[in-house]
């Protein structure tokens, strides 16, 4: 049997990043949610995830931050942006981070994240890509 998948979450929205957390948890994912970037490193150098879905705008720093500094600690990790500020210099920056594999705008659809984690575990191609997620 496959080991669970680990996404990291985040979100500086309590409501938000609860909300994605129990989405993520119900399709049988292991969750980490965070809501700082400071929070998102220290994550990073505790353990492995395989995919993690980051809010744009936090309280100390960027989802580009994120993923820049992420490229260091966890050079695989792909990263999807959730942004309600998506604009055209933004979409530049975003085209430049390899790491940053999918945007998605707020509010988003759960369910259109829910299938957008599968397609992206899916594709990451590791050796227990069999684990799909439930109801996606």
């Amino acid at each position: 049997m496959a080991t669970a998948k680990h996404i990291l979450v985040l979100e500086d929205e309590p409501v938000i990043r609860e909300l994605v957390t129990e989405v993520l948890t119900l399709a049988g994912l292991t969750v980490t949610s965070v809501e700082t970037v400071a929070g998102a490193r220290a994550a990073l150098a505790a353990g492995t995830f395989d995919l993690a879905i980051s809010d744009f705008l936090l309280p100390d720093g960027t989802g580009l931050e994120f993923a820049r500094g992420a490229r260091e600690t966890a050079p695989s990790l792909r990263i999807v942006l959730v942004t309600a500020y998506l604009e055209p210099e933004l979409a530049d920056q975003v085209r430049g981070q390899p790491s940053i594999v999918e945007v998605m705008r707020k509010p988003m659809d759960v369910f259109q994240l829910r299938e957008a984690v599968s397609r992206l575990l899916r594709e990451g191609g590791e050796e227990n890509s069999e684990q799909e997620v439930e109801g996606a």
